[in-house]
C-alpha cells in the first residue's frame, strides 16, 4: 500500500461527511452509522462481534460443504453441497455479467513468465514467492495466479479497434496462489476459482465504464447483504481520475458509505482501486473489486487503431466458496446474520415435514409445484421421530426454510418457517411469489444434486 495523503468519507449521495488524516478517520467512521458492521470492523475491528476464522472452516466442514480430508495443506475439496452453492453463485453472476455485456474467453492455467514485461507484471508475486512453477527445468512455466498473465501475453503488440471499445471479457478459471502454510484458511486457499473480468476502454470512456461496473457490483452486494457494506476507493494522487467529482460519482454508484484514500504513488499497476467490503465477523472480506489500469497497455505495447494506449478495468465478480461462503458462515457465527445458508444457495431450499403418515401425501402435493419450478425441495419422511428433533436437525444443518404439514395443512396452506430467527407470518403464496425470482436467478443452468454422502461422519 502506498503512503496515504488524505482520507475522505462520503455518503451514498456523494456528500463529503468528513475529511482528514489516515490516523483520524477510524474514529470518524465509528460515528457515521453504528449499525453498519463493515464500518465498525473498518474502524475498530468490531471486537464485540468477532468469531474465529478457524470456527468458520470447521462449520463449513460440519455442514459438508468443503473438506480438508486427504488434501495437501492449503487446499480444499468442494463437496456436493458446496458445489450447489458454487453453482448458485455462478448463476447469480450471470445477470451481473450480462449487465457488463461480457464475452467469455478461457485462458490456459499455465503461462510463460520469462519475458521482461511479464517479469514486471509478476514481480511482486515473484518477490514474495507466491507463484507455483512447473518442474520443466528452465523455470519459465508458472501456474496462473489470475487471468492477467495470459491476457497480456495474448494481447501483446496488438492493435484494438477504437470503434469496438469498450470490450468486456470474462475469464473464469481455477487459479493458484502459493500462500505459506500459516496463511492458509477458508479464504486464502492455494487453489480457488476466480471469475475475472477485464473491460478494455478508450481513455475518454473509461470513467463512465468504471462507474457502471461499480454500480453493478454494489447492486450485487446489496442483494446478499442489503446496505451492510462499505466501499473503499484508493486513488493515486495526480492521476487522471483523482478528482473530487470522480470520487463523488463513485460514492453515488456505490450507493453507500465510501472511504476515499488518496495515495502518494502507485502501489501496483492501478490508478484507482475499488473494494466493496463486508464484515465476516472475523475480518472484512472484499466481495467485489475493480481496478483502473493505465500501466499495462503501454507495458505490453497494446494500442488502439487511432494510436492511443487503451485503459483497462480489472474486476472480479462475487466468488462462492472463498468469499460468499465464509461471509455467510462467519456472519451467522458472529450474530451479524442468521445461521442459515441463503435459500438461493442451499442444497435444499425448502423442506416439508409431515407430522404423521397421513400427512405425507399432502406434503408431496405441496412439494410438486416447487419441483416443477426448479426449487430444490425435500420431504422429510422421518415422521416417527419427534417434530422438535427433526426441526433441531434442520437448524443444525443451517436449513433456510421448512414447512410443517399437519391436520390443519390438509385443507389450508402451510406457513414457511425460517431455519433461524423469528417465524415467517407472511401468507404462503405471497412469500413464495416474493422469493421465487431470486431462487430462479440462482438456479444453475444444469441440475446440481446434493444427496448426502454415503459414509458416516462425512466431511
Amino acid at each position: 500500500m502506498g503512503q496515504v495523503v488524505d482520507v475522505q468519507i462520503l455518503d451514498g449521495s456523494g456528500n463529503v461527511l468528513w475529511r482528514g488524516s489516515e490516523a483520524d478517520y477510524p474514529a470518524a467512521l465509528g460515528a457515521i452509522d453504528p449499525d453498519n458492521s463493515a464500518l465498525r470492523m473498518l474502524a475498530e475491528g468490531d471486537p464485540e462481534h468477532r468469531c474465529a476464522r478457524d470456527d468458520v472452516m470447521r462449520t463449513a466442514e460440519t455442514l459438508q460443504l468443503v473438506s480438508r480430508r486427504g488434501t495437501p495443506r492449503g487446499f480444499l475439496t468442494t463437496l456436493p453441497r458446496g458445489a450447489v452453492l458454487e453453482a448458485g453463485v455462478e448463476a447469480f453472476n450471470a445477470q451481473h455479467l450480462a449487465g457488463l455485456e461480457i464475452n467469455t474467453v478461457h485462458f490456459p492455467l499455465v503461462f510463460d513468465g520469462s519475458s521482461e514485461p511479464m517479469r514486471e507484471l509478476t514481480s511482486q508475486y515473484a518477490e514474495q514467492s507466491r507463484m507455483f512453477e512447473l518442474a520443466e527445468g528452465d523455470g519459465k512455466l508458472k501456474l496462473a495466479y489470475a487471468a492477467d498473465p495470459n491476457l497480456f501475453a495474448w494481447l501483446k503488440d496488438s492493435v484494438l479497434q477504437r470503434a469496438r471499445l469498450p470490450y468486456a471479457m470474462y475469464s473464469p478459471q481455477p487459479v493458484f496462489r502459493r500462500f505459506k502454510s500459516g496463511e492458509t484458511n477458508i479464504q486464502r486457499r492455494r487453489q480457488f476459482n476466480v471469475p475475472d473480468v477485464h473491460i478494455w476502454c478508450h481513455p475518454d470512456d473509461v470513467a463512465e465504464r468504471y462507474l457502471h461496473a461499480l454500480q453493478q457490483a454494489a447492486d450485487a452486494t446489496a442483494y446478499w447483504f442489503q446496505h451492510d457494506y462499505v466501499h473503499v476507493l484508493d486513488s493515486v494522487a495526480g492521476t487522471s481520475h483523482d478528482t473530487d467529482d470522480f470520487h463523488r460519482q463513485c460514492a453515488k454508484a456505490a450507493g453507500g458509505i465510501t472511504v476515499v484514500r488518496r495515495l502518494a504513488a502507485h502501489p501496483k499497476y492501478y490508478a484507482q482501486k475499488t473494494g466493496i467490503l463486508v464484515s465476516s465477523g472475523y475480518d472484512l472480506v472484499m466481495l467485489q473489486n475493480l481496478q483502473l489500469d493505465e500501466v499495462n497497455a503501454p507495458r505490453f505495447n497494446i494500442r488502439t487503431d487511432t494510436g492511443e494506449h487503451p485503459s483497462l478495468i480489472h474486476a472480479c465478480v462475487a466468488m462462492g466458496g472463498s468469499r460468499l461462503l465464509p461471509l455467510v458462515i462467519g456472519r451467522g457465527l458472529a450474530g451479524l446474520g442468521p445461521q442459515v445458508i441463503p435459500a438461493e444457495l442451499a442444497w435444499n431450499q425448502v423442506v416439508f415435514l409431515p407430522l404423521a403418515e397421513k400427512h405425507v401425501g399432502r406434503a408431496y402435493e405441496l412439494a410438486g409445484p416447487l419441483w416443477i419450478d426448479g426449487v430444490r425441495t425435500a420431504v422429510d419422511l422421518e415422521f416417527k421421530r419427534p417434530i422438535g428433533a427433526r426441526i433441531g436437525r434442520l437448524r443444525r444443518e443451517w436449513q433456510p426454510l421448512y414447512c410443517v404439514v399437519g391436520d390443519r395443512e390438509l385443507n389450508e396452506q402451510p406457513r414457511f418457517q425460517a431455519g433461524s430467527g423469528p417465524g415467517i407470518t407472511q401468507d404462503y403464496q405471497e412469500f413464495l411469489a416474493e422469493q421465487l425470482p431470486g431462487w430462479l436467478r440462482c438456479r444453475p443452468s444444469t441440475p446440481v444434486g446434493a444427496a448426502p454422502l454415503p459414509f458416516a461422519n462425512a466431511s
